[in-house]
């Protein structure tokens, strides 16, 4: 759990950092006119978006990968009923 923690908030912290990168990038190519330095800022704000949504996301429980198919198909619904309103009386006329 710890592991999972630290590697979470080093991601957090690395795509926060990127982002500040990406966007003084993106100023100072605005200043200067320099496109590839504004390319490059761009670049940075996507990788670092990238990098923040993977550290925010939630790790797979390895308990939960070791399901039988009899637990899994507990857990769906056998009969659905109707998919208009979700009742099962379809023969039936409303009051």
């Amino acid at each position: 759990m710890l592991k999972s923690l630290a590697k979470g908030l080093f991601g957090s912290l690395l795509g926060y950092g990127g982002l500040l990168l990406g966007f003084w990038l993106l100023r100072e190519a605005f200043i200067e006119v320099n496109y590839p330095l504004g390319v490059l800022g761009g670049l940075a704000i996507l990788a670092a978006m990238y990098m923040i949504a993977v550290a925010r996301s939630p790790r797979p429980n390895p308990s939960q990968d070791q399901l039988s198919n009899a637990e899994l198909s507990k857990t769906e619904e056998v009969d659905p009923g109707d998919s208009l309103d979700g009742g099962n009386e379809s023969d039936q006329l409303p009051p």
